[in-house]
């Protein structure tokens, strides 16, 4: 049997066609629709401590905050420390779990690197494409990196639905404290 060109394209799209259908069956589809929506006027409040207890010659950490489904994707990029001074900064790569998703965004969600100390981020219920997200389970995620320094990942379920709730999340290495407050605006 020989295999032309148009054979082979044809084939192809029709294994594209499948994998597609395979993956969004229609009762993903009907629970996509039912999805509940963000609460109006909610937010998830971030706050966090980097490295106070450093010691030595301490330099700013490169520090990434950011909210994933339960897959493992991107909903929402929150803020990103990096050194603004170059096009390409030379420890951003160190931001292993973020950058190997997100790098691509840092000219619009990165600000410059900052002092340690403790800081809050807001999410406002919108995803990066600024659709509002559906209620349900997310990862807060919390990367820090520093050069010839610790690095540190605090990666926490919450589960957001109308209630308001306050949870501590685990510290590690230079996130030497970190907890989300679910509440009104």
């Amino acid at each position: 049997m020989t295999h032309t060109r148009r054979r082979f394209l044809n084939r192809l799209g029709l294994t594209a066609a499948a994998l597609t259908v395979a993956r969004f069956t229609p009762a993903q589809a009907a629970a996509a629709a039912t999805a509940k929506k963000w609460p109006a006027g909610m937010s998830l409040d971030v706050a966090f401590t980097v490295a106070t207890k450093a010691t030595g010659r301490v330099k700013r950490p490169y520090v990434a905050v950011w909210i994933e489904d339960e897959a493992g994707s991107t909903v929402r990029n929150l803020t990103v420390w990096v050194q603004q001074s170059r096009m390409n900064p030379r420890w951003l790569s160190e931001l292993r779990r973020w950058y190997r998703g997100n790098a691509d965004l840092l000219t619009t969600v990165s600000s410059a690197t900052r002092n340690p100390g403790t800081y809050a981020v807001a999410w406002d219920g919108k995803t990066d494409k600024g659709a509002l997200a559906a209620q349900g389970t997310y990862y807060v995620c919390l990367e820090a990196a520093r050069e010839h320094g610790p690095y540190s990942l605090v990666r926490e379920k919450i589960t957001v639905g109308t209630a308001a709730f306050k949870k501590t999340l685990t510290a590690d290495n230079d996130i030497e404290a970190a907890s989300v407050a679910f509440g009104k605006a």
